[in-house]
């Protein structure tokens, strides 16, 4: 944070000075000294100030002094004082005075033109006339770094208020706000195409609504529809609607919708809700799923020049009743997703882990894990298996400086498919995925590693930034 006021002790540096002087003829100026600080608490120790040693100079005092200042300053000490002295030619004490502990007056969003600034503030753990919180601040701004429609947090500043008390002021520079993409999967005469567009800040209020169509190769579309309101009744609890269409196959329709209570806390959201599933194979016998779910998502890190260099969990569990024509019972189904990337200067090390499946029960094929494509398992085209369990292994190596980056890759994977038979396809190959302006590219080729380059597909994901 940076100080922007607060007193600065004068005469005592003045008498500091002069004592110096003395020092300087004794030729003992560049010679540390020990530092002893004393007063009423909170006391900062040296380390805490960033000084690795003082010297008897005027502007390592100097420099100690304004560290001691900005310290009572971060802390919410905006008034307090400090006197420097010696006790001995090799030892400076000083003596502190925090004054008293100032309330937040005041918080102020510089940078989002267009959203309300209670999306931001409403993350803050201290209100106005709260007692000032360094602790919350850095909490705040950890929280500010994983909102995806922020670019970048900036320096964090702060005023004296006219109450007296603290101003708080949050630089933030605008990210994108969604996207729209078009994607897809070619190889020879097979050719299927996607279309995504996502909002994650609608009317400047954190509202989130992605929607996604895919063709298939027998005429059918697949669609998605995801709804999430934040914040409601003023704590970090949102609802989200989800509707889908799946054609599975030709004649062949499966239609879903599931409304979810999240619980945000910090890195990790708390989630739990309800849904229902309906199928129609060609055969005509209707097929019902309801359930109720449970989840939590978890994600650390941080935004680095190469990308975001951290790690993201989720874990989701389904459990319910299944009826179909002739039979029913209880239904329990479960799906895991773990992705780390790590930057090293050039080099990048990366992938995601796929794992789920039927925990117990029997099950409908059309509820069964699509295996095959860019998002699953590269090498292999859309729905290529249906696992009834399954696990996915991901690696990535990458090189850039950039978010514009040349990758390699080998997807491996353990799949139980719907005729009880145990595969292990492994796809691999090759891409470059990068950024220019507002528009973003993921260009790949991957083909099975038992097939060989001839059954090679090629995957181009485009999107442009909103």
């Amino acid at each position: 944070m940076e100080p922007q006021g607060g007193p600065g002790g004068d005469g005592e540096l003045l008498r500091m000075i002069l004592f110096l002087c003395f020092l300087t003829v004794s030729g003992t100026v560049a010679d540390p000294v020990q530092v002893v600080i004393e007063g009423s608490p909170p006391v900062p120790l040296l380390f805490q100030l960033d000084i690795d040693s003082v010297t008897v100079s005027d502007s390592s005092i100097a420099l100690l002094q304004e560290r001691m200042l900005q310290w009572y300053l971060e802390e919410g000490y905006p008034f307090a004082s400090a006197g420097y002295y010696f006790t001995s030619p090799d030892t400076l004490a000083v003596n502190t005075v925090p004054g008293r502990h100032a309330l937040l007056e005041e918080v102020r969003i510089e940078g989002m033109p267009g959203t309300r600034p209670s999306v931001f503030t409403r993350l803050l753990p201290m209100k106005p006339g709260e007692s000032y919180s360094r602790d919350a601040v850095e909490e705040w701004v950890s929280r500010l770094e994983r909102i995806r429609f922020v670019g970048s947090v900036g320096p964090t500043q702060l005023l004296l208020g006219r109450g007296g008390n603290l101003v708080l002021v949050q630089q933030l520079q605008k990210g994108s706000a969604g996207y729209f993409s078009a994607s897809m999967d070619w190889q020879g005469d097979y050719l299927e195409g996607m279309g995504e567009i996502l909002f994650l800040n609608l009317a400047g209020t954190a509202r989130e609504l992605e929607i996604s169509g895919q063709t298939t190769e027998w005429g059918g579309l697949n669609a998605y529809l995801r709804y999430r309101e934040p914040w409601l009744f003023g704590i970090p609890l949102s609802l989200q609607l989800e509707l889908s269409q799946d054609t599975p196959e030709s004649s062949w329709v499966n239609r879903e919708g599931s409304i979810t209570g999240i619980w945000s806390l910090s890195r990790t959201e708390l989630r739990a809700g309800a849904g229902m599933w309906r199928g129609f194979p060609p055969d005509g016998e209707r097929q019902e799923y309801d359930y109720g779910l449970a989840g939590i998502g978890y994600l650390r890190g941080r935004r680095v020049p190469q990308g975001f260099n951290g790690i993201e969990f989720d874990l989701e569990g389904r459990s319910g009743n299944r009826t179909g024509q002739d039979s029913s019972g209880i239904l329990t189904m479960a799906e895991l997703t773990f992705k780390a990337d790590v930057f090293s200067g050039l080099l990048g090390f990366g992938g995601k882990v796929l794992a789920g499946g039927v925990m117990q029960g029997d099950w409908f094929d059309g509820l069964l894990k699509k295996l095959g494509g860019q998002t699953t398992l590269r090498g292999y085209p859309e729905n290529a298996f249906r696992g009834v369990r399954y696990a996915v292994a991901r690696p990535e190596i990458s090189l850039g400086e950039t978010e514009t980056r040349i990758y390699v890759f080998t997807d491996l994977a353990v799949i139980r498919t719907d005729t009880d038979e145990l595969r292990y396809p492994v796809g691999s190959g090759l891409g470059i995925r990068g950024y220019s302006g507002i528009f973003h590219a993921d260009a790949a080729a991957g083909f099975p590693l038992r097939e060989g380059l001839g059954s090679a597909r090629i995957y181009l994901r485009l999107s442009a930034s909103l």
